[in-house]
């Protein structure tokens, strides 16, 4: 008698296999991050507090395209079944619509648009869950990520669209070039005055100036909301001459990272009561000294 037990079958698919479906998910993000740059008129829109950072959807994103490939892999043997046919076609359409999704946003700017397509990607998803739970339940779990995280874009896709109505675009100004110095705030708190125009000329008056609530180390890589008389938020002055500015508090002021040391970047979005201003600015740090308090 042979004592020795029969192997056992492997579970898990080939990982030729698992290395093709991922590539084909990876392909498919690919195509919709060319048109996913966020850029001037993405950092100048209207976006809610709880926006996540920029950086963090890379690192999402891939790790979702990744578990996609996975899910596809473990669902595959099933191919020839109803559910395998169904799953792989609404597979196949989730990837498009994904691709799809980041051209009407980010390139044609239609952020209604944007979210019709998004609820329909997520109908598409769920499906597609469905199916390859009937293959191997482990193939839906694995797209459950997936489908929490499109149902929150689909959440913040409505907010940002419902904050800039119309989903028309909004064109960036020309970018602005200035200075930044040290101020106080109203209350002889710590404040920062960026002076901008398309001109980086010195001897005019600013066209735009943005007040910020804060010292300028505190800046980078912070978004500012306009309009409250606290730390952290700010004024905007438009003006035609040095004689003629008009106060906004309505709006938002995004700080980059820093990249070089002396210069402050950023994008802006302020509402004045003849228009919105947007754009992207750079600043030179002026030497100025604010004593406040």
């Amino acid at each position: 008698m042979n004592m020795n037990p029969s192997p056992r079958k492997s579970t898990l698919p080939p990982p030729i296999s698992i290395l093709v479906w991922v590539l084909v998910s990876l392909a498919a993000g690919a195509a919709g991050g060319i048109a996913s740059q966020p850029g001037e008129w993405y950092a100048a829109l209207s976006k809610p507090s709880w926006n996540p950072p920029n950086w963090v959807f890379g690192p999402v994103w891939t790790t979702l395209y990744v578990m996609m490939g996975v899910a596809a892999a473990f669902a595959w043997p099933g191919r020839g079944t109803r559910a395998g046919r169904v799953g792989f076609a609404l597979f196949g359409l989730q990837l498009a619509l994904n691709a799809l999704w980041s051209w009407i946003f980010f390139h044609w700017h239609r952020l209604d648009l944007a979210f019709v397509e998004l609820t329909v990607l997520w109908v598409t998803i769920l499906g597609t869950i469905i199916a390859f739970r009937r293959i191997r339940p482990l193939s839906g779990h694995l797209l459950l990520p997936y489908l929490a995280w499109v149902t929150f874009a689909g959440v913040l896709n409505f907010t940002i669209a419902r904050l800039n109505p119309g989903g028309a675009p909004i064109e960036p100004a020309v970018p602005l070039v200035g200075v930044a110095a040290a101020d106080c705030a109203p209350w002889d708190g710590a404040a920062t005055s960026i002076y901008l125009s398309t001109s980086a000329d010195p001897s005019g008056p600013p066209q735009l100036q943005l007040v910020v609530y804060l010292s300028g180390e505190g800046l980078p890589g912070r978004r500012i909301e306009l309009g409250r008389q606290e730390a952290g938020s700010g004024i905007a002055l438009h003006c035609e001459s040095a004689s003629s500015c008009t106060t906004s508090s309505a709006g938002v002021i995004e700080f980059a990272s820093p990249a070089e040391e002396g210069i402050l970047a950023g994008a802006y979005r302020v509402e004045f009561d003849d228009g919105v201003v947007a754009g992207t600015f750079r600043a030179t740090w002026s030497r100025r000294v604010a004593l406040c308090g």
